[in-house]
Formats: C-alpha cells, sequence, structure tokens
C-alpha cells in the first residue's frame, strides 16, 4: 500500500468537516429554540417592514420582548415597538390586561408613521436589491455568510485539486528513469 493513501483518505473526512462547520450543520442557539410560535411570528411580522401588522396577545409580546436577538437590542427599535405597542394596550384597557388581551397594531407604524413601510417611496436600486437578495426573516442565514461559506468551499476545493496535483507529479518522477546523458 503507498504511503500517501492515509491522508488521501483524510482529506474528503477533513472537507466534509469544514462543509459542515461552514455551512452551521446542526447549529441553532438555545435563544432560537425556545420561541414560541407566535413569538416568532410577532417578531418575523416585524422584521417584514418594521412595524406590527397583525393582532397577537399580550403574551406573544412579553415572550418576544425575551426573546430579541442582540442585534435588534444594541442597533434596532425592535424592543421599543414591542413595548410601545403593550404600553398602548394597558392604556386601552385600563391597566387590566392578562396574557390574553389581543393587541392591536398601533395606527401609522414606529414613529408616527415615517418608518419604512409606510407608504413613504424612495430608497433607490440599491435599497430594492438589498430587499430582493437580503435574508427575508429572522432566522434567515445572512448573504454575507452564505458567500464566505462557498468561499471557504472553493478554498478547499482548490488545496486538494493542489495537494492531488502534487502527488500524480511526485508518482511520475518516482517511476521515470533519470534521463540518460551524452555519450561520447
Amino acid at each position: 500500500m503507498p504511503k500517501f493513501t492515509k491522508p488521501l483518505i483524510l482529506l474528503p473526512l477533513a472537507l466534509a468537516l469544514a462543509i459542515g462547520a461552514a455551512l452551521g450543520v446542526g447549529a441553532q442557539p438555545a435563544q432560537a429554540r425556545s420561541t414560541s410560535s407566535c413569538s416568532k411570528a410577532l417578531i418575523h411580522d416585524w422584521y417584514v417592514d418594521g412595524r406590527v401588522d397583525k393582532t397577537y396577545p399580550v403574551h406573544c409580546y412579553r415572550e418576544a420582548l425575551k426573546q430579541i436577538p442582540e442585534d435588534q437590542i444594541v442597533y434596532g427599535t425592535l424592543r421599543d415597538d414591542l413595548n410601545r405597542a403593550l404600553q398602548s394596550a394597558i392604556r386601552q384597557h385600563g391597566g387590566h390586561v392578562t396574557g390574553d388581551t389581543l393587541v392591536a397594531p398601533l395606527p401609522g407604524g414606529r414613529n408616527g408613521g415615517d418608518g419604512p413601510g409606510t407608504g413613504a417611496t424612495g430608497g433607490g436600486v440599491f435599497h430594492w436589491l438589498a430587499k430582493k437578495l437580503g435574508p427575508s426573516t429572522a432566522d434567515s442565514i445572512p448573504i454575507p455568510l452564505l458567500v464566505l461559506g462557498g468561499l471557504a468551499f472553493a478554498l478547499m476545493a482548490a488545496a486538494g485539486v493542489s495537494y492531488a496535483a502534487r502527488r500524480v507529479q511526485a508518482r511520475r518522477a518516482a517511476g521515470d528513469p533519470p534521463p540518460v546523458g551524452p555519450s561520447f
């Protein structure tokens, strides 16, 4: 058996492991697994256009407030919008709400109607392109991560091809006799 077969066996295994790690197979945060369907639907409804368009019970809002992704806590307005809707429902019901009390969507969207998806036009080509190519839900895999995963896969494939080419060249060089020198 040639001495190079062991690395050749390990190469597909390492390649499969790298692809699995790049795509995040089986990796799902515990936070996303524990969300209920209504809080997940509420967060998705907000992610579509930056406002809540449907009616959800109070317990969905409370669960969604506990499950807000960290990027939205730091950079987004999801927490503020959900709190504003909850406070509006509490005010409308005189402070007496239960988990099953329905929270109607706020009229005009967030910030008094100047948020995204409230009828304001514009954004141009880049806004349209980002909307078409970007993730459509909170659980979607971001496009840059997919691009980086594809790049990692391409680099691993190039390394495998390079390794195989060196092996073929080494076998050819070992099998050929040395060239005959000039005869005088």
